[in-house]
């Protein structure tokens, strides 16, 4: 049974279904060697950590699926049934020998009543599988209607309502999967809006269907992959041909040999190395958090597991964020910063003040910069700190939509990223979608309001965004205002030191004019002249600045203020929007979306700048 503290890697299946037969233990072996390189990749390194699950999605139809379902459960794999009707409507079309026969006139006879046989079989073979899913605390998901445009097709191409609903559970297995392995003869589609093997593959690669409106979706290019194992169909005259490749799309970054419209690869694409190294990396972290002190709502009470676990990683994810990462990157960045102002005022002292010994101090506090910085950058303490936070704000998202909206109206929030930041966030796309598989959701009674305010106005407990910019509006103003007057004092120090050295000199001229050799002339301390002791602590005040520059100003809190002010002003308008649509039900939806998209490109743009600030240092 799979753990909900976990994000699953997901691979879905498709393929033909008139596989040749004594192909089969081939293509077997082939597809366990696939699950198993998947397994690999999940693998966690550290000494006795535990592995990221795999979920495999798979319709159970005669064939391939059935094929990758036999290999799934021999390796241990969990296996989830998406079906495209109810499970007795589903069986009727198993007709794969029968109807293969009735294509060449036999419909009596032995033959005709052994294909018969066969496919009674597979239906008791189904049965068998549900019921394994069920009695492994696995799904069972009958595919939603994804495009909406079923009488749109239908007037534009010859397609039945079965393949419809083939169509739309081969849309769902493809979106919802890091990898889909596919069956596949090689062969290209035979018309467009089909619901074959090949139009899985192009929902997979190239998320070419059409949603409601009749659009092509500008789907991601490098958020899964294929493995494609090149199967034989019954009646194919070629020799069998069997072997595995990766398919890719041609516009991912990865190079490869050319097929079709896709790149062929021999290994797994890197994208999709580091989307499952992500996701095992976020799997392994340890994170204690009492359920009282689970945040988003006020009780887990009522809530069904999707929603509860939503809830869960958000706050795994914002403790791994906040607590976790932004901690210690702080803590690096304070020390960068000072040690950078030592190695600044120990080098003045070597220099002005001649004294040789001052190298040794100033070339150990450049080693610790290199130390701290080769290290600071291996732990990925500023990185891990922006990606659990863009997930942590996705997955508060998420459920807050949920919450106000029914099954059939809720998506993959990250959908609504602009196009250059989804390139970066796919891994989370992905782990979105993969909560959406692991648990049910359910329609819930809750008072739209109360999530309302509780999401976006000014309640207290939990924190709603109008009330928690306003406060950190006020905290990095003040905060702001700290390091300005900081950043005056020592421009100030600077200017005052000057000109003291400034009248000094005058004074120095003036006397000496007279013959007068004043002390000034001398040496101070040591053999430390008067104009080198001036130089040490001119540039000391100056390099003072290099700890605001360095380290106050790597947070940017002008620039987080500025968000604040704006972000408090778009919850103040939407607020008193809500009042205006809350009593239209038509409204509701759209209001509920337009503040998950302003909130999640919000998010994403924050991302952007935030990743600049990483850790280094210049002297």
């Amino acid at each position: 049974m799979l753990q909900n503290d976990k994000i699953p890697i997901v691979v879905g299946v498709t393929g033909h279904r008139n596989i040749v037969d004594e192909d089969k233990p081939a293509i077997k072996t082939q597809i366990a060697k696939s699950l198993k390189e998947i397994q690999n990749l999940c693998k966690n390194g550290k000494k006795g950590g535990e592995n990221t699950p795999i979920i495999m999605l798979n319709a159970f139809a005669q064939g391939a699926d059935m094929l990758c379902a036999e290999a799934a459960f021999e390796l241990g794999i969990e296996v989830y049934a998406v079906l495209p009707c109810k499970e007795e409507k589903y069986k009727q079309s198993f007709d794969l020998h029968q109807s293969t026969l009735k294509k060449v006139g036999i419909t009596s006879g032995q033959e005709y009543e052994d294909a018969l046989a066969k496919d009674e079989a597979d239906k008791k073979r189904l049965d068998e599988y549900l019921l394994r899913v069920r009695s492994r605390g696995g799904r069972i998901i009958y595919s939603p209607d994804i495009e909406k445009n079923k009488a749109w097709i239908k007037k534009t191409i010859d397609i039945d309502d079965e393949s419809y609903e083939y169509r739309q559970l081969g849309i769902y297995i493809a979106e919802h999967s890091h990898v889909l392995i596919a069956l596949w003869d090689g062969k290209p589609p035979q018309g467009q809006y089909g619901c074959g093997t090949v139009e899985v593959i192009k929902f997979a690669l190239e998320h070419k269907f059409l949603d409601k409106d009749k659009l092509f979706r500008p789907g991601m290019i490098n958020d899964s992959a294929v493995i494609w194992i090149k199967s034989r169909r019954q009646g194919d005259g070629a020799e069998a041909d069997i072997n595995k490749k990766w398919l890719i799309s041609n516009l991912a970054d990865d190079e490869g040999e050319s097929y079709a419209d896709y790149s062929l690869l021999d290994n797994p694409p890197i994208f999709l190395k580091d989307i499952i190294l992500k996701t095992v990396k976020y799997n392994a972290e340890k994170v204690d958090i009492p359920q009282d002190e689970i945040k988003l709502w006020e009780t887990a009470d009522g809530l069904d597991e999707y929603r509860k676990n939503l809830r869960r990683h958000y706050s795994k994810a914002d403790t791994l964020s906040y607590a976790k990462n932004q901690t210690k990157y702080n803590i690096f960045i304070l020390f960068l910063a000072i040690i950078g102002t030592i190695v600044a005022g120990t080098f003045l002292i070597y220099d002005d003040a001649s004294l040789p010994y001052m190298i040794f101090p100033c070339t150990i506090a450049i080693g610790a910069i290199l130390f701290l910085t080769v290290f600071g950058n291996r732990k990925a303490y500023h990185k891990k700190y922006i990606e659990y936070r863009a997930f942590a704000e996705a997955l508060r998202i998420q459920f807050y939509t949920s919450m106000c909206l029914t099954e059939s109206a809720v998506t993959n929030i990250c959908d609504l990223y602009a196009w250059s930041q989804k390139v970066e966030m796919v891994w989370i796309e992905k782990a979105v979608q993969a909560l959406e598989i692991i648990s049910n959701f359910e329609n819930l009674k809750i008072n739209t309001s109360k999530v309302i305010d509780v999401w976006i106005g000014n309640n207290k407990d939990p924190e709603g965004q109008l009330r928690y910019h306003n406060k950190k509006k006020a905290h990095n103003n003040k905060k702001a205002q700290l390091f300005k007057n900081l950043s005056k004092c020592f421009q100030i120090a600077t200017v005052v030191v000057y000109f003291v050295i400034f009248i000094f000199e005058v004074v120095a001229c003036l006397l000496r004019a007279c013959d007068i050799c004043w002390f000034w002339e001398g040496s101070f301390i040591a053999q430390v002249s008067w104009r080198n002791f001036a130089a040490i602590v001119l540039g000391t005040a100056t390099v003072g600045s290099l700890l605001a520059s360095s380290y106050w100003g790597k947070l940017s809190y002008d620039r987080k203020a500025d968000d604040n002010e704006k972000m408090s002003k778009f919850y103040a308008s939407a607020c008193a929007r809500w009042n205006e649509v809350k009593n239209h039900s038509m409204e509701i939806e759209r209001f509920v979306k337009e503040i998950a998209r302003e909130e999640i490109v919000e998010n994403g743009i924050w991302c952007s700048y935030v990743n600049e600030n990483g850790l280094e240092i210049n002297i």
